[in-house]
């Protein structure tokens, strides 16, 4: 059983404070760098914080309240494999990223919301629902855009048949949106 002094409590928007191997256990966590999404971690993901070797660039903030578990520590090869798992899984996110911002913001919006569904997304039937965990105007600068044009942009995939009309984000034939986008992201 894992010590209290393992567990770790964040309130949204706080960030990880200690380097370390963590457990999601609880909530949403957003991997930033200078204010620009990442990925997002969710409960069951293991993430390594890194705060020595990235020089405090790369953030783990929560989205929602979080609570994370300490990982023990482990031999020191099975330490260094997660971390040079999770350094792969991060250049390539962020090569991802760079792309990103090669493409209309229309198709920008597509891709974030492809990403969303695909790290915390909800299945419900044929369609995947994403959690409100990041907001109107945290979307639009991930995108790069005004909130104002995201609501347009939004309007619009509604009428083509993408989301479903509701407050939230409902992404219709998750199917679709894998074919689609699953080659991208």
């Amino acid at each position: 059983m894992y010590k209290m002094k393992k567990i770790i409590h964040l309130k949204k928007h706080e960030s990880v404070p200690y380097p370390g191997d963590y457990i999601v256990h609880e909530g949403f966590l957003a991997c930033k760098t200078a204010e620009q999404l990442v990925y997002f971690a969710k409960p069951g993901d293991t993430i390594v914080s890194l705060h020595n070797s990235c020089g405090g660039l790369l953030q783990f903030q929560a989205k929602t309240d979080v609570i994370l578990v300490r990982i023990p520590k482990e031999s020191l090869l099975i330490t260094l494999e997660r971390q040079d798992a999770m350094k792969e899984k991060l250049i390539h996110a962020l090569v991802m990223r760079v792309q990103f911002f090669s493409v209309p913001t229309k198709d920008r919006l597509f891709v974030l919301l492809y990403q969303l569904g695909k790290e915390i997304g909800v299945s419900i039937g044929a369609d995947c629902y994403i959690p409100s965990v990041i907001t109107q105007k945290e979307m639009g600068d991930y995108v790069s855009c005004t909130r104002e044009y995201l609501c347009l942009v939004k309007k619009q995939l509604i009428e083509e048949g993408w989301l479903e009309e509701e407050r939230g984000w409902k992404l219709l034939g998750w199917e679709r949106w894998e074919g689609e986008f699953g080659r991208i992201v």
